[in-house]
């Protein structure tokens, strides 16, 4: 055999392996759609995201990446930018097990705002009378696509939350409806990165609207939320966004009953509803006596959020941990949380967790965000060590172990391919290897997809392919 004829004709495919291995995650992340009840990417198959929401904001991110200042500005863009890129590494950590898909970004209002105009009323994040556009196209240009760039990088579907939350009353018609209209319609049209990204980049119109007022001043009449995102809808399509919209409902997003009755009209039918799920909520139970029965939360679930059968929904709030002893406080429903682990719900993973792992199970279409990136991961050890693991390790009952271990069963369950096969005409296999995604060598094939590469006697077939084992 010659095998100086065989390593130069092999040598140029595996150069031509590691070039393919090293391309960015963006470069094969297939770009997403609505059909029917799913999302599915170019080739029809159907794709449930699962990973994170943050906000690019010094105190929600722990004083991490910078310390109090007064205002944010164009000097304190690179050192937020550096933080999110450690964020998404870890978040996208295979080796590690970290198996996130989608990232929730929040267009922080503290970047938005202009501190120099006037307060008007009650502060707070539904307060927009400081609002800058000026600012917002800006920061959208220097910051926040900067961000999705990056998480698009690592493999990160992204979902962009408006600046704020919306104000407990809202009004179709109100100056609260036309500032969405405002946000929306100046992202798509400062720049074409949302157009160019359409497929791999969402928009979820408002957060947690409460009670919704009709022209006629009804409060959460049949028509109110209809009428309230329909014209936003609407704005967005006209300025040329044909990507995934997300719709969200009343009640701080638990309530679409209406929209079964009088739905968002899309031309593009590209469309879902994004909800909110805590402890307590959908007839589920809450804190240290969670006995959460999966079956009443489904069937309660789907009263209140009936559009799950017609589209696709994505959770971008949820999260829970067990009792610990400390402060508890008061939920948006001015219900009593019992202190926990440092969630925002308490309650159980044997509980309301694994009710939830039911409803998502059940629909086979609800994607979902956790309501923070440290409610996933430790982002402390990772920052002081490089390693990923699971927020609160060892607490089995919070949702870090427990969406540690779902993200990747249900990561590998959708990345399961069959292998071809192939004719060999009874060459002889001289040489079977076995990588990972990052191109180094494995001893074996693995659940998580790899390349397997077989040479032939003759040196002239080397076949490379890229398998899940099921």
């Amino acid at each position: 055999m010659n095998y100086h004829l065989l390593r130069s004709r092999l040598l140029p495919v595996v150069a031509a392996l590691l070039v393919n291995l090293s391309l960015s995650a963006q470069d094969v992340m297939p770009d997403l759609r609505v059909s029917g009840k799913d999302i599915v990417d170019d080739s029809g198959k159907t794709v449930v995201l699962h990973g994170v929401m943050d906000t690019p904001n010094r105190y929600f991110n722990g004083w991490r990446w910078q310390g109090w200042k007064p205002g944010y500005n164009m000097e304190d863009i690179t050192p937020c930018l550096d933080y999110f890129e450690k964020l998404f590494t870890a978040l996208t950590d295979h080796e590690q097990g970290a198996y996130c898909t989608v990232f929730r970004l929040h267009l922080d209002p503290c970047w938005t705002n202009n501190p120099n105009l006037p307060l008007v009323g009650d502060g707070g994040e539904h307060n927009i009378s400081q609002f800058s556009r000026p600012r917002l196209i800006t920061y959208w240009k220097s910051l926040y696509v900067e961000i999705i760039k990056k998480a698009l990088a690592h493999g990160l579907y992204v979902v962009v939350r408006p600046p704020g939350v919306c104000p407990h009353d809202i009004k179709v018609g109100d100056a609260y409806q036309e500032y969405l209209k405002t946000v929306w319609g100046t992202v798509i049209s400062t720049t074409s990165f949302l157009k160019d990204n359409a497929g791999k980049v969402s928009i979820e119109l408002a957060n947690e609207p409460v009670d919704v007022y009709d022209s006629k001043g009804i409060k959460n009449s049949s028509v109110a939320l209809r009428d309230f995102f329909q014209p936003i809808v609407d704005v967005i399509r006209e300025k040329g966004f044909k990507g995934i919209i997300w719709v969200p409902g009343s009640g701080w997003q638990s309530w679409y009953n209406n929209y079964a009755k009088n739905p968002i009209k899309d031309p593009e039918d590209n469309f879902g509803y994004a909800v909110h799920c805590y402890p307590g909520w959908y007839n589920s139970g809450s804190g240290n006596n969670d006995n959460t029965n999966k079956e009443r939360m489904r069937r309660q679930f789907e009263v209140q959020v009936p559009v799950v059968k017609t589209n696709p929904v994505i959770v971008t709030e949820i999260d829970w941990s067990p009792l610990k002893p400390g402060e508890g406080h008061y939920d948006e429903h001015g219900n009593w949380v019992e202190p926990n682990y440092g969630t925002w719900g308490t309650a159980k993973t044997s509980g309301f967790g694994n009710a939830f792992k039911y409803i998502h199970d059940y629909y086979g279409n609800v994607s979902m965000t956790l309501q923070g990136s440290g409610l996933y991961f430790d982002i402390d050890k990772y920052l002081e060590s490089g390693i990923v693991q699971p927020a609160f390790q060892g607490v089995d009952e919070a949702c870090g172990e427990a969406c540690f271990a779902w993200y990747k069963n249900w990561y590998e369950e959708q990345h399961v391919t069959a292998v071809e096969s192939v004719e060999t005409d009874e060459i002889d296999v001289i040489c079977r290897k076995y990588y990972n995604l990052q191109g180094m060598e494995i001893d074996a094939p693995t659940r998580a997809p790899y390349i397997y590469k077989e040479v032939r006697s003759d040196g002239k077939t080397t076949i490379f392919k890229k398998c899940n084992m099921k």
